[in-house]
């Protein structure tokens, strides 16, 4: 390749980056001053090393998390690969990547850092409202916790729950990727087994992270329901509060307990258990998860709803009354009452162009 071809990319690379620098830059210190010029030069400086704080522990937790279980898959390699058609196609792409293999290594962990850490520094926010949590001085009616935790507690808890999901999810994915290219995993094999016993520990640990992660998130998920729009109202309704509160905590138990099947894999050491344990967790959940609720809904909310929901609509109105500092508000009722016979009630409504008239049809619903 002529010399001048060989110095295209980089420097064209090179300009891009400086621009891409001035750009941030300038928009950098248009927002700092900005914030200095109506004295909240504090308040940007919080956002930006929140957003630094956060970036530097995403991409560390990331970096650690899926660089370990590269460095587990690849020492765990067997010593002695079986030869099969399948591996003496894969001979060739490991005798590519074997004189390059940790700079390949620290490339794939450095981008993933990266990534996550600027995913976590826009979740600047629910960390600060999180470290800076207060309580509302009120209890909702169906956990009877603090509200402060659903309005700041909660959140950032999932948001974090969201960024070890995607870590032990990446992790599995490499440790599949080498440990199917060095020969831990295989697709073809005449003896029948498809992973080492070191593989499938290995595998079965990542599985029983994210199960147990899974039972984390059913567990948070009971919390969610006073969020639910199911109901008539906003907030949980019935089905939310006597089926789907119930199947979640149910599916809570289950994913611990096949969460502790995978990490039981590590002495068994086959294939049987985890699948076992997959498929339990996929039942339960459609037939807990999914189908109970609906049931319920559909055959004992739907045909008797006002009297069912009567209750959760009452939580709302009570709730919204205190919010708006009206709970105290003196109620008088009014009885919309007339004398006044149908030909009386016709000659107004001829003189009196504004008076309303009322369509049974709209007022029913």
């Amino acid at each position: 390749m002529p010399r001048r071809s060989r110095l295209l990319a980089p420097v064209a690379a090179t300009v891009v980056v400086i621009i891409a620098g001035l750009v941030f830059a300038a928009n950098f210190w248009t927002d700092f001053k900005w914030f200095q010029s109506v004295d909240y030069t504090s308040v940007f400086l919080t956002e930006l090393w929140t957003r630094v704080l956060l970036f530097a522990a995403a991409g560390l937790v990331m970096a650690v998390v899926v660089g370990a279980s590269i460095y587990f898959a690849y020492r765990a390699r067997p010593a002695m690969r079986p030869a099969s058609l399948e591996q003496q196609g894969l001979d060739r792409y490991r005798q590519s990547i074997d004189p390059h293999r940790k700079l390949f290594y620290w490339i794939a962990v450095g981008a993933l850092a990266v990534l996550a850490g600027a995913a976590a520094s826009g979740d600047w926010q629910s960390f600060l409202q999180f470290m800076n949590a207060t309580n509302f001085g009120a209890t909702d009616p169906e956990f009877n916790m603090d509200i402060g935790f659903f309005a700041f507690t909660l959140p950032f808890l999932e948001t974090l729950l969201g960024y070890l999901y995607a870590a032990v999810i990446l992790a599995f994915i490499a440790a599949v990727v080498v440990h199917y290219l060095y020969g831990g995993v295989r697709l073809q094999n005449d003896t029948g087994q498809r992973a080492t016993p070191a593989a499938r520990v290995h595998l079965s640990v990542l599985l029983g992270l994210f199960v147990l992660l899974r039972a984390v998130s059913y567990w948070l998920d009971r919390y969610g329901l006073l969020f639910s729009e199911r109901g008539y109202t906003f907030g949980a309704a019935y089905t939310d509060v006597n089926a789907v509160k119930t199947a979640l905590t149910i599916l809570t138990v289950i994913s611990v307990i096949c969460a502790l099947l995978f990490f039981a894999n590590i002495y068994f050491k086959n294939t049987m258990v985890p699948m076992a344990s997959l498929g339990l967790l996929l039942l339960s959940g459609v037939l807990v998860g999914v189908a109970y609720p609906q049931i319920v809904q559909n055959f004992q909310v739907d045909p008797n709803e006002q009297r069912l929901e009567a209750e959760y609509i009452q939580r709302n109105i009570d709730s919204t009354r205190e919010a708006y500092e009206i709970a105290d508000s003196d109620v008088q009722t009014y009885d919309a009452t007339t004398e006044l016979t149908p030909e009386e009630l016709a000659e107004e409504a001829d003189t009196i162009p504004s008076v309303r008239l009322a369509d049974p049809s709209v007022v029913s619903q």
